[in-house]
């Protein structure tokens, strides 16, 4: 499943619609809103265009599929805004064996955060400010080059 929501999502739920008897293993990143260094954001906002990135999120999952045997793979993503400690992000994968699934989370989320049409802005007061993508962020979506090809 792939979801790009303003609403909430709860943990718990989105496992019990990927479990399955025939999977060993599980792998979860959750991503949520944190303080930035200087501690001076109310939050942020994130905005999509939407189509685009159900395409984008819709390869990214079918190419985890396939490159480590998923059984399969859940993505949520929230947008709109969000305060401190609000859940951003959801990858769950789900596979046999635990090798699989780790590593294809991982991909997921750094193919995600480097490579996907959402652009974050953080919140002071009634202003918002674009964030610029981490240099360190696209250098490890470039190190899956490799693995993937």
């Amino acid at each position: 499943m792939i979801k790009i929501t303003k609403e909430d999502f709860k943990l718990e739920e989105e496992f019990k619609k990927i479990h399955s008897k025939k999977n060993g293993a599980y792998s979860f990143f959750l991503g949520t809103v944190r303080q930035d260094i200087n501690n001076n954001i109310d939050g942020i906002f994130l905005e999509c265009y939407e189509e685009l990135a159900y395409s984008q999120l819709n390869k990214i999952k079918e190419d985890s599929i396939k490159k480590w045997n998923l059984s399969d793979c859940t993505i949520i993503h929230r947008i709109g805004d969000l305060r401190i400690s609000d859940k951003i992000v959801l990858v769950i994968t789900s596979a046999p064996h635990r090798f699989d699934c780790i590593e294809a989370c991982e991909y997921i989320i750094d193919t995600l955060k480097a490579n996907v049409a959402l652009w974050k802005f953080h919140i002071k007061g009634k202003e918002k400010e674009p964030v610029d993508q981490k240099k360190k962020d696209l250098d490890k979506y470039l190190s899956w080059d490799e693995v993937i090809s």
